[in-house]
């Protein structure tokens, strides 16, 4: 007999796939595009990724979402990290996404941004630490394949434009992982060497990820710390790479930057055939300016004998002149110096003393006079008060013959109903207190 087949419900299974898968893939990463996004007012974002073949459900939620900074949208290239799970209720696949972010160019291009500013912030493009270009290079290097188009293009134009400068080739990788380190190498090479007062780092046109070993970090602080110029001319017109933006000098493209280091021939020679025909016309004219001259000073020339006579006079007038002036400065410092005296005898601390005296003495008669006065007005003030004081005491309504009777508990007795027989009372006259028993009381 063959033994009872293994029968699962449905639940049971979707768990065991669930388990199996959730075990098996933990956290993966996955790129793809994006085929179709709904964001809920829940918050979860729930997609799904496609190829030509295959297509994956997948949910981002609430926290993970609103922790990304990307914002994905329909079509995009993306990168996600993930765990693979089921989703028991109907059995489906789905991929539990933890993180998020744009691939392809689209990173790239965020990677380039990112680094740029962090690059901006440092200083790292500032026109301050911009090395001048030689406006006559002796010696140019150049950082570059050997192989490319580029590295052709370089050579055939300055051959072109002037082919005595002295061109060295420091071969470099420019695409792929190992270009980077590469194009560092080259760079440390050209430095190492010491005979290129120039340097042009460059390679043809190319897409994003073509180029992205002239957005390295590394090659933009070599090129920033390199003590010789550097002229950059990396891919076409359109392409600003992190690299012409730390260069000294970018050019648009390799043949516009070998243009900018190499003076044209024909140019040069023109302009020295102009340089020696002005030259030659300046000789000229400054030779017969100076016959001129000489003809000039000739007719000018006075006899010794009579220059000595003009010296003479003019040495007799300057010291009149002299002697005069040694008068009047001494006449004006006589008279400053008596005014001077005059004013010091002035200010003699024995005569400020003497007046200061005289001031403190009448200050003094003031004072008195003023305290005198204040006292008696004092005192006339307190009279006036003693008798207005006076007049309201009750001392004074004491000696007219009245009393103030108070009970036990010192308070003025005014009625007849404050009090009773034997009540003991205390009575307060002019010159002292009697102690009395009311006997008997008596209205009115």
């Amino acid at each position: 007999m063959s033994s009872s087949p293994i029968v699962y419900q449905v639940s049971d299974l979707t768990d065991e796939m669930r388990r199996l898968m959730e075990t098996s893939y933990p956290d993966i990463w996955i790129e793809d595009e994006l085929s179709s996004l709904s964001t809920p007012a829940s918050g979860h974002l729930y997609c799904s990724l496609k190829d030509e073949r295959s297509q994956l459900r997948c949910a981002m939620f609430k926290g993970r979402a609103s922790g990304s900074r990307y914002r994905p949208k329909v079509g995009d290239l993306v990168r996600v990290r993930a765990k693979i799970s089921v989703y028991t209720a109907r059995g489906d696949l789905q991929c539990i996404v933890q993180h998020i972010e744009e691939a392809g160019e689209g990173l790239l291009q965020r990677r380039y941004e990112e680094l740029k500013q962090k690059l901006d912030r440092e200083g790292l493009f500032s026109q301050a630490l911009k090395k001048a270009i030689p406006g006559f290079a002796k010696h140019i290097g150049v950082v570059t394949s050997p192989s490319g188009a580029a590295v052709r293009d370089i050579i055939t134009t300055l051959n072109r434009r002037c082919p005595g400068i002295p061109v060295t080739i420091y071969p470099a990788v420019v695409q792929g992982e190992t270009a980077a380190p590469s194009i560092i190498s080259a760079l440390r090479d050209a430095v190492g060497h010491q005979q290129c007062d120039v340097l042009l780092i460059s390679r043809g046109g190319g897409s994003l990820e073509d180029l992205w070993c002239f957005n390295h970090e590394a090659v933009a602080r070599e090129i920033a710390r390199c003590p010789i110029p550097i002229v950059s001319g990396v891919g076409h017109e359109v392409d600003v790479t992190i690299a012409d933006l730390v260069s000294d000098l970018r050019a648009p493209t390799p043949t516009a930057a070998a243009e900018m280091l190499s003076p044209d021939t024909d140019q040069l020679i023109a302009g020295l055939n102009s340089i020696q025909f002005r030259l030659s016309n300046g000789i000229t004219q400054r030779l017969q300016r100076l016959a001129q001259n000489v003809d000039m000073t000739a007719r000018q020339l006075v006899h010794p004998k009579q220059q000595l006579s003009q010296k003479s006079e003019k040495l007799l007038l300057t010291q009149q002149r002299l002697y005069r002036s040694i008068v009047t400065d001494l006449s004006r410092r006589f008279e400053k110096n008596k005014e001077q005296r005059t004013r010091l005898i002035l200010q003699t601390p024995y005569k400020r003393i003497h007046d200061d005296g005289k001031r403190t003495l009448s200050l003094g008669q003031r004072l008195l006079r003023v305290q005198s006065q204040r006292l008696k007005s004092a005192q006339q003030n307190i009279s006036a008060l003693s008798g207005q004081l006076n007049a309201v005491s009750p001392l004074a309504t004491l000696d007219r013959g009245y009393s103030i009777a108070r009970d036990k508990n010192s308070d003025i007795v005014r009625s007849t109903d404050q009090t009773k027989p034997k009540d003991r009372l205390k009575v307060e006259v002019s010159n002292g207190i009697l102690d009395c028993e009311v006997l008997q009381v008596e209205p009115n």
